[in-house]
């Protein structure tokens, strides 16, 4: 493996392509299960949502080249950071399968730390990087975190993805955190494989629910199983005090009854199992704001103020 598959954090693994270096946040098999359950599907899972790359330099200016592979957005965006702040953001349609980022540093000069936040948008190899990047080792982080999701936890649809949850409490509590959010997909088709070879997570976060209200409604018993199933498998991988288990977040929509009323049962059958198992459980609905305009599509999706204030809710919640 190359040399600079060590700048990339937040994945599993780095594959090498022929197009260049692919971060990925899903084992082999894992990919496989998405891939079979659809196009949609594995377009989310294949994109390398809470990926980074990170590493120490003293260049005025750093550059990389990427292949687009797939796409799960119509925007890509590419946050800098230069230690703890955000220092510049460059934006690509996913439309353009080819190109080269560049960012010039405000500190240039000086040797620092560098992060770059990778879109949750698309599937990228990486390639053609410039000189100067001294990786940072995997040691630097507090602790792993796999963290299993929708599309909320994917980041879907913040404009930056260092201000997604995973970015945020990242960042914050430097810890390193896998995320394997996948757009639209719930307790009903989460992949239940929790293996991941020489990556060993001290903590597994479950936020899943929100796409299950229809499932739910349709038939409760079928559902109730998958969720018990899904949780049984967490456990044979996890010890209890290792997993937080986080009810879906407040909903503008679900003042409907086909909405609420599943949703309600939903909440109420993980707060149950979570007492049953000795899981840790945090109310989504108590950590996510109830106000339209935190929300990108002011009722589901928060935008990047939305997730400023869940993760400010959170940050004694899980850790």
């Amino acid at each position: 493996m190359r040399e600079e598959a060590t700048l990339f954090h937040g994945c599993i693994e780095v594959e090498e392509t022929p197009y260049g270096l692919v971060p990925r946040r899903f084992t082999q098999a894992q990919l496989a299960h998405w891939d079979q359950i659809g196009m949609v599907r594995a377009a989310r899972a294949h994109g390398i949502a809470g990926t980074t790359m990170r590493f120490v330099t003293d260049q005025a200016q750093i550059s990389f080249s990427y292949h687009v592979l797939s796409i799960c957005g119509e925007k890509m965006t590419f946050d800098l950071y230069e230690g703890e702040r955000l220092t510049d953001s460059i934006t690509r349609p996913t439309q353009d399968l080819e190109g080269r980022v560049v960012f010039s540093l405000l500190d240039g000069g000086t040797e620092q730390e560098v992060t770059i936040y990778l879109p949750f948008t698309a599937e990228l190899a990486f390639s053609a990087f410039s000189e100067g990047l001294k990786p940072i080792e995997k040691t630097a982080y507090s602790g792993r975190i796999l963290w299993l999701g929708d599309s909320i936890s994917q980041g879907m649809h913040a404009l930056h993805p260092s201000q997604t949850l995973v970015g945020i409490l990242g960042r914050t509590w430097k810890y390193e955190i896998i995320n394997q959010g996948v757009g639209g997909c719930g307790y009903k088709d989460i992949c239940r494989d929790f293996t991941y070879g020489d990556w060993h997570p001290d903590l597994l976060v479950l936020l899943l629910g929100t796409n299950d209200t229809g499932p739910a409604d349709v038939s409760w018993d079928a559902y109730q199983a998958q969720v018990r199933e899904c949780l049984d498998c967490a456990q044979e991988r996890f010890l209890a005090d290792q997993i937080r288990l986080i009810s879906p977040f407040w909903r503008g929509d679900q003042q409907k009854e086909e909405i609420g009323r599943p949703f309600r049962r939903i909440v109420s059958l993980l707060k149950e199992e979570a007492k049953r198992r000795g899981v840790a459980y945090i109310d989504g609905e108590k950590v996510s704001p109830h106000c339209n305009d935190l929300y990108w599509d002011e009722r589901l999706h928060p935008n990047d103020t939305g997730f400023a204030v869940i993760c400010e809710a959170l940050r004694g919640r899980i850790l």
